[in-house]
């Protein structure tokens, strides 16, 4: 009976943590949210669709370089240092922590200086494609280092700090000082706003790097057991950049296929997106560390329970955000971002659409990422993001920026189709909505 009644408390003393946890991250996701949005339309209004194009373009490619030179690393920090945090592994965390960052710093600098040696090679004087060029791999590299310290803290159990530099943070200071330069009679332009990304992001590295330090140097205990974290982490660095690539995919291609103009009015429709992936993501950052411990500690009941819960929140929460598209899209794009930009509510939709099946399939991709499954996911992400690509190149030069979107649906549909089935072929559970509909 006093087992029973402890592991009751116990539970109920998870669920508050999580509540609590989900809470602190809705809010901040609410206000991260609300900063890019803000810095989203300040930049779409004062560049214009071209202009603004080209920077949606730049910050593309530097957030897909980003994932490159973090070699799958994240996902990895969040599974190996919860799991060390529950075991008071403190000096294995910190082994790894120097692991990691010497080999994220090598990896960042090797991309950079690639990228500014083609493009100088390449750039048959066109002194625009270099301006553009070297905020952009500065802007990686910065971006890395938060990143990868970001995972380290919410595998730490500090999610909330662990969020707070990337989505808010950043957004929220390039958004003040861009709008002071706009009031000051500054002409903005695509160059001069990825320079303050760079100086936001700088500063981002640095606050987090402080906030990591303190939360492992006053911990002392541990017995440092060895892991061989590269042979894990490179499956998730195929993962992280094919995840990259599935949503720069379209960017890149409009870029190459369709006009300036129309490439910032699909950089409108992916802004807005963010709106309806914020519930898929918060529940990605707020369980993916309970996943790992759950399978290991062979807790399938509470591990089949956690799924459903959370794939009936994304659809319940993507559903009406889609309908609402549907209806009002248009007049509210035009309203906050200008007449120019009217066109996106169609793309827009339909990636409200792609965030609707690949949410009907619950965690399925995080779920094979935590409970070390990375091989098959890469293998998912090659198919499905191949796949998407193939069909969005006749797409786009038919449908335009709405071809984009829709070649999104057959990649994030697959995705979520293929996790799907390797999780209950192989884990034994189910992580879409069925489960609730057959009872």
């Amino acid at each position: 009976m006093i087992v029973e009644r402890r592991r009751t408390a116990d539970a109920f003393a998870d669920l508050r943590r999580t509540a609590v946890s989900g809470l602190s991250n809705l809010i901040l996701r609410i206000a991260g949210l609300a900063s890019t949005f803000l810095l989203g339309v300040l930049l779409a209004r004062a560049l214009g669709p071209a202009e603004y194009g080209l920077y949606g373009l730049v910050a593309t490619l530097a957030a897909l370089g980003m994932n490159i030179a973090l070699l799958g690393i994240p996902q990895l920090a969040i599974r190996e240092f919860s799991i060390r945090k529950d075991r008071s592994d403190w000096n294995g965390i910190r082994s790894l922590t120097r692991k990691f960052s010497v080999a994220v710093a090598s990896a960042s600098l090797a991309i950079a200086l690639i990228t500014l040696l083609c493009v100088i090679s390449l750039d048959n004087g066109r002194a625009q494609t270099t301006r553009l060029a070297i905020p952009g791999v500065l802007l990686l590299a910065f971006m890395a280092g938060t990143a990868l310290i970001a995972a380290q803290l919410r595998g730490l159990g500090q999610l909330v700090k662990g969020q707070a530099m990337d989505i808010f943070g950043r957004p929220i200071a390039a958004f003040a000082v861009l709008a002071c330069l706009a009031g000051a009679g500054f002409k903005l332009s695509a160059s001069l706003a990825l320079w303050v990304q760079v100086a936001v992001a700088m500063l981002a590295v640095m606050i987090s790097f402080a906030w990591l330090h303190s939360a492992i140097s006053r911990q002392t205990t541990g017995c440092s057991s060895a892991t061989p974290w590269l042979a894990a982490a490179l499956p998730l660095a195929a993962v992280d950049i094919l995840r990259q690539l599935d949503g720069a995919y379209g960017m890149v291609l409009m870029g190459w296929f369709a006009s300036d103009e129309a490439l910032g009015v699909f950089r409108v429709a992916l802004s807005c997106n963010v709106v309806v992936a914020m519930p898929v993501t918060i529940l990605h950052i707020v369980l993916a560390p309970r996943l790992g411990p759950l399978h290991k500690n062979g807790q399938t009941a509470e591990l089949q329970k956690l799924l459903v819960q959370s794939s009936v929140i994304m659809v319940a929460t993507v559903l009406p955000i889609a309908l609402g598209t549907w209806v009002i899209g248009r007049p509210a794009i035009e309203l906050v971002f200008g007449q120019a930009y009217g066109p996106a509510w169609l793309p827009l939709f339909i990636l409200c659409v792609a965030q609707l099946c690949f949410g009907s399939f619950g965690m399925g991709p995080i779920l094979l990422a935590m409970c070390e499954g990375e091989r098959t996911l890469t293998k998912i992400y090659l198919i499905s993001v191949g796949l998407g690509i193939t069909s969005a190149i006749p797409l786009i030069i038919l449908f335009g920026a709405a071809g984009a979107a829709g070649a999104t649906v057959v990649s994030s549909t697959l995705i979520g189709l293929m996790s799907w089935r390797y999780s209950r072929e192989h884990l034994g559970v189910d992580c879409s909505v069925l489960p609730l509909l057959r009872r």
